[in-house]
């Protein structure tokens, strides 16, 4: 039997892909009174990492609904999105650990927003904070100082967590629920719901473009 991973890409073809969405708000300046959210604590568990993308992504659905922004609390635990990459067996329904999981996400998701979570398994690795700040620190030692800056694919938004404070950042995540989690973690930032592939630029361009 194929593995998850193996089967995605034949799953899910072009048909299948998410709609190009943009953010649903503009970019809002951080303020003293809303500072930039600093992820809480990632659960290291595969059994931890599935509840806690679940749990948030009922909080996704939960603020959408309420067409609101979310909180300084909402925002670190949004920030601490684990993704799907490290635990597919929430796409397996042959894999009954976590089938109380699996239909809580199906109660939520559409066909299509469970077919574009689940193929993320192939690439939902996130960069660490610390390996973010590190790439911030060379691009810095390299002459930026602050400007518009594209990430290619953001996921959960490290590079965003920890930019310099002149940096204005357009994100490109492909994954709906994984968009929106960071868009309202990181109200100030700009997120582009869809495939870097069909992103094109509305402005002069960038100064810079970060990823690892």
């Amino acid at each position: 039997e194929p593995t998850v991973a193996e089967a995605v890409d034949s799953e899910l073809d072009e048909s299948d892909a998410p709609p190009e969405v943009r953010a649903t708000r503009d970019p809002v300046e951080p303020t003293a009174a809303e500072p930039v959210a600093r992820p809480a604590t990632r659960p290291s568990t595969s059994s931890g990492r599935i509840e806690t993308g679940v749990r948030l992504s009922e909080l996704v659905r939960r603020i959408h609904a309420e067409g609101r922004a979310a909180s300084i609390d909402e925002r670190r635990e949004l920030a601490a999105w684990p993704g799907w990459g490290a635990t597919p067996e929430i796409f397996d329904d042959l894999d009954q650990r976590h089938s109380v999981q699996r239909e809580r996400l199906k109660a939520i998701w559409t066909d299509q927003e469970w077919a574009s979570a689940r193929r993320t398994v192939l690439n939902a690795h996130y960069t660490a904070p610390e390996y973010a700040s590190a790439i911030w620190d060379a691009l810095g030692a390299a002459g930026f100082t602050s400007g518009e800056v594209l990430e290619p694919g953001c996921g959960s938004g490290a590079f965003i967590a920890t930019a310099p404070a002149g940096a204005s950042i357009t994100g490109v995540e492909l994954d709906p629920t994984t968009a929106m989690a960071t868009a309202l973690a990181y109200p100030h930032a700009r997120i582009l719901t869809e495939s870097f592939a069909d992103t094109s630029i509305d402005h002069d361009g960038f100064d810079a473009v970060v990823g690892n």
